[in-house]
């Protein structure tokens, strides 16, 4: 078989050797360029952890200032706190009394609410003689401002009845005019305020020919009854702190 002319022996296997050589130069560059690339990208990442880093030291730095000017103004005004006593203190004169005050309370057997004192007699006398006892003891047979403080003495009632007739005088009464029923303040009866049970008053006369005249209350409702029949009462002042005129004030 005759040759092409100027055929070289050996020059097929040169030429592939050649292109050999030069991919593996190109795949040298390229993975030159990827590790190039790699190193770049992680001095990005370690750039950005760095710069996160300082920020995240900044911001600890601040949060210390500040914690430390807080303790400085705690610290500061710590004399300024006076710690609660563990033993009553001497309670200042009355008009100085407030509520907050460890000194604010009713006297001994009166419950205190919405700034007054109440006082639940389980003694059974009638309506007359109830009443001098509360007057006796600095107030008045209750009278019933609000329909929070009908729920107040109602909740207080439930667990002192102990069968139906156990009920207690309020301050309610209509011995000057029959139906014209007055407080022992000697105001009127609002008659958008009235908590009476069913049918009351009846004015039933069978028990007592005068009939019922007074006020009486029981867990829910009021009921009249003779001034007469001896019941249980509640009586009611205004607390140290209160501005409530006494109830003892403009009485008849």
């Amino acid at each position: 078989m005759s040759r092409p002319q100027g055929y070289i022996e050996g020059e097929v296997f040169d030429s592939r050797r050649v292109k050999s050589n030069r991919w593996m130069k190109l795949s040298a560059e390229k993975l030159a360029l990827m590790a190039l690339c790699l190193l770049l990208a992680s001095a990005l990442v370690v750039t950005y952890l760095l710069f996160e880093l300082l920020k995240t030291r900044e911001m600890l730095r601040n949060l210390e200032v500040k914690l430390e000017t807080v303790k400085s103004e705690v610290t500061e005004r710590l004399p300024e706190i006076q710690p609660c006593p563990t033993v009553q203190p001497t309670c200042p004169p009355q008009p100085e009394v407030k509520m907050t005050d460890p000194c604010y309370k009713c006297e001994d057997d009166w419950e205190h609410h919405g700034g007054k004192c109440y006082y639940f007699s389980t003694r059974k006398s009638p309506w007359n003689e109830s009443r001098a006892d509360c007057r006796a003891k600095g107030g008045d047979l209750v009278k019933i401002d609000s329909r929070e403080e009908q729920m107040f003495l109602n909740g207080r009632l439930r667990g002192k009845k102990s069968e139906f007739e156990d009920m207690f005088w309020i301050g309610l009464t209509d011995s000057a005019a029959e139906g014209r029923w007055m407080w022992v303040d000697n105001t009127p009866l609002n008659e958008s305020l009235i908590f009476w049970s069913s049918n009351e008053p009846d004015d039933w006369t069978q028990e007592d020919p005068d009939g019922e005249d007074c006020g009486r209350m029981g867990p829910k409702n009021w009921f009249d009854k003779s001034c007469k029949s001896p019941q249980r009462s509640i009586c009611e002042k205004p607390a140290p702190d209160s501005n409530v005129i006494s109830p003892l004030n403009g009485r008849y």
